[in-house]
């Protein structure tokens, strides 16, 4: 519950109206309230220093309680622990004052004779048929160690037997599949051989056809060109005889062109002999005739040359194409010879390849074979050293079970030594004492 500032001046002014005198036990009187109020409003209040310690307090004074609680089931544990152990105590003193007794000692010694005797006849027991399974034991392990070794042999045996019968029947399929590819070969080389031979003579007859073809068309070009030049020459004439003609022709026309000038020359002569003589117009004349001439005479020379130019070049191309022919001809045949030359390299190289390749492989299924052979021998060695050593072991633990046996009987003996001699005092002292012995005795002589 929270106070306000009210009510805390209101409580502080009912308490300042006593007298001076007692001032300083109203300032102590105030502190007290002041605190009981700051108690009161921070009571319920868990994280205060107040709170914590309170809280520290109660867990102490529970853990003292519980603890206090534990010590008294404990003991009461202890007591009734310790009640338990006297009568347990009290038991195991009646048990050993029985135990004690002339009858009980009596039965307990006739109890320990006929024990012994039993132990002893079940360890004879036990012992011959410990001896029994372990023989039975080592003759079933040697047994099948034999076995095992035989089968192991026989494996070892008939393996090398198919490892041999299938390296004979690999070599003889190496064999056989080396004579088939030799066989191949040949065949492939007869047949390339009759190709080659058919290639050959088709090519020759190509060739001779080729030749009489060319011949044949060298003649039929040769009887062309010839008719072309008889053509030509025809032509050559006609044009010759045309050009004759058409020279006479023109001749004729300048023949009477020229009467015609020469007539107007001369008319003209007339006139110019007239008016500037004769020799100068003849001469005029004349030079114009020989112009004319000159002119006429080169253009039949050049229309004769170009005739000739275009025949030499028809026989050059003619002779170039010839040419191309025959090279590319030639051409073809180095080619056909060089992969024939390449076929039978490349043959020789896989038939050298497949020769090293079944070499290598023989050469592996030995070694194999060689590897085998080792291991069985190593088996063979390890199964007999493994059998030597069980042998040993076995005699080791013969020697040690007899060694026990003869232990455990000087023990019995010394044992019984003992026993003897206690009864034997013991009987002594119960004579002496005129007691009844007759049932130890009958026990010990039993």
């Amino acid at each position: 519950m929270e106070i306000s500032r009210k009510d805390l001046d209101r409580i502080v002014s009912s308490v300042g109206s006593q007298s001076n005198g007692h001032s300083e036990y109203c300032g102590v009187t105030r502190k007290e309230m002041l605190k009981q109020l700051s108690d009161s409003r921070v009571a319920g209040w868990t994280d205060t220093l107040a709170a914590k310690c309170k809280a520290k307090l109660e867990w102490k004074e529970d853990k003292a309680r519980q603890e206090e609680e534990r010590r008294k089931l404990q003991d009461a544990e202890d007591a009734e622990r310790g009640q338990k152990l006297r009568i347990e105590t009290l038991r195991n003193a009646e048990t050993l004052l029985r135990e004690q007794t002339e009858k009980v000692r009596q039965f307990r010694q006739q109890q320990l004779l006929v024990e012994t005797l039993y132990t002893r006849d079940n360890q004879l027991k036990e012992q011959e048929e410990k001896l029994k399974t372990q023989t039975a034991r080592e003759e079933l392990w040697h047994k099948a160690i034999m076995d095992d070794v035989q089968m192991a042999e026989q494996k070892s045996k008939e393996k090398v037997e198919k490892d041999k019968q299938r390296s004979t029947e690999l070599a003889m399929d190496l064999r056989r599949q080396r004579d088939e590819r030799e066989e191949r070969i040949r065949a492939q080389q007869r047949k390339k051989r009759e190709e080659e031979g058919h290639i050959i003579q088709k090519i020759a007859r190509d060739e001779s056809a080729a030749e009489k073809a060319e011949m044949e068309l060298k003649s039929e070009r040769m009887i062309k060109a010839k008719e072309s030049m008889e053509k030509n020459k025809l032509l050559l004439i006609q044009r010759q005889e045309e050009i004759h003609r058409k020279e006479v022709e023109e001749t004729k026309k300048c023949e009477d062109e020229v009467a015609k000038r020469n007539k107007l020359n001369s008319a003209r002569a007339d006139l110019e002999k007239k008016h500037f003589g004769e020799d100068n117009a003849s001469g005029i004349l004349k030079k114009l005739a020989e112009n004319e001439c000159e002119i006429f005479d080169k253009g039949v020379k050049l229309h004769n040359e170009k005739e000739k130019e275009r025949i030499e070049a028809l026989k050059k191309k003619l002779e170039q194409e010839m040419a191309d022919v025959n090279k590319s001809r030639r051409l073809q045949l180095q080619r056909k010879v060089q992969d024939a030359e390449f076929e039978k390299k490349l043959e020789d190289l896989y038939v050298e390849e497949l020769a090293r390749k079944v070499t290598a492989q023989q050469e592996l299924e030995h070694q194999k074979q060689l590897e085998r052979r080792r291991q069985n021998i190593e088996l063979r060695k390890m199964h007999q050293d493994q059998i030597r050593e069980n042998e040993r072991n076995v005699a080791k633990e013969k020697a040690d079970a007899l060694m026990e046996e003869h232990h455990k009987f000087h023990e019995l003996k010394k044992e019984e030594v003992i026993f003897n001699d206690f009864v034997k005092k013991e009987m002594e002292y119960l004579k002496s004492q005129g007691k009844k012995t007759n049932l130890l005795e009958k026990t010990l002589h039993s």
